[in-house]
């Protein structure tokens, strides 16, 4: 991953500028977080992207927190070891489920 120049929200994406390129994310926004989906990525992309911006939105004072929607527990794992203030984990497909029942 190029170093991150900035991260703004538009139109439910979750933008990442880098040097050379962007990264586009589905994002969704809660009154206290800002949930984002990563749940297409694998394991090394989804780990680095959650610990990057995380990381730059913590030095930037970002007002809410990151929830990132992963793909596995293996991944949700990976991102919770290193227990950034700013960040959840939630696996998208029992998140899905939930709406499941819920909607029933």
């Amino acid at each position: 991953m190029n170093t991150i120049k900035n991260i703004k929200l538009s139109n439910g994406n979750f933008i990442v500028e880098m040097e050379k390129t962007s990264l586009k994310l589905n994002c969704s926004e809660q009154e206290d977080k800002y949930i984002i989906d990563i749940s297409s990525m694998n394991l090394i992309n989804a780990t680095k992207t959650a610990i990057f911006c995380s990381t730059f939105c913590f030095i930037k004072n970002f007002k809410k927190r990151l929830c990132w929607l992963v793909k596995d527990e293996e991944t949700k794992r990976a991102i919770s070891i290193l227990r950034l203030k700013n960040v959840e984990q939630q696996i998208k497909e029992q998140i899905q489920k939930k709406r499941t029942v819920l909607a029933s």
